[in-house]
């Protein structure tokens, strides 16, 4: 297995053509490097590129040049084996509001391709305060407990690199408080950590 830099990228762009045919660049010549086990922050502005360099990275997203590398793999070219080793908690919510929070956290564990004997459900969910959430559906969810459900989703597979896109936009005192304890004992047992945040946010 490749064991590179967490992440490498190298002059990494995206552009857009817009209707009168002008280009945009949402991420321009984007060059960084985290390394295995840090806990690094993206810091800008909204409409920085942040979320767009996140789709990148995620595979989500097409780059239109550059070099991107995750532990030493191309999102693109290698993208079953790079959406294993990370997990994504974006700023909107993405589960299906139909079931129940349990069978949303089991498909993305099957999905993922989890064996039931590697399942640590029960674990996050007590890690996350979601213990009495479990049987409602998530359109039921109060705010804060759907960012919980988002942070749970994203980690049923043990990532090695967890990225959160804006993760305290919107939660109460509480939520963050557990989140950061969390992300940091994540952090201390080898997972990579990638944040993005407003300037003046904590």
């Amino acid at each position: 297995m490749k064991t590179d830099h967490a992440v490498e990228l190298k002059n990494l762009t995206k552009t857009y053509s817009t209707k009168n045919g002008n280009k945009v660049h949402a991420v321009e010549s984007l060059s960084l490097t985290i390394e295995q086990g840090e806990i690094f922050a993206l810091l800008g502005p909204n409409g920085a590129g942040k979320s767009t360099t996140i789709g990148m990275m995620a595979g989500s997203v097409v780059r239109s040049d550059g070099v991107l590398k995750i532990f030493g793999w191309d999102p693109e070219v290698d993208y079953l084996k790079t959406r294993t080793l990370i997990g994504v908690v974006p700023q909107e919510l993405n589960f299906d509001p139909f079931v129940n929070a349990r069978k949303n956290l089991e498909y993305q564990s099957g999905f993922m391709g989890v064996a039931q004997k590697d399942r640590w459900i029960d674990e996050l969910v007590k890690k996350l305060g979601l213990e009495n959430q479990m049987n409602k559906n998530t359109r039921q969810l109060s705010g804060g407990m759907k960012r919980r459900l988002l942070i749970a989703k994203a980690l049923v597979h043990q990532p090695k690199l967890l990225i959160l896109d804006e993760p305290t936009a919107g939660v109460d005192i509480e939520l963050r408080h557990k989140l950061w304890e969390f992300v940091k004992e994540l952090n201390q047992k080898g997972t990579t950590i990638l944040l993005t945040t407003l300037p003046g946010r904590s």
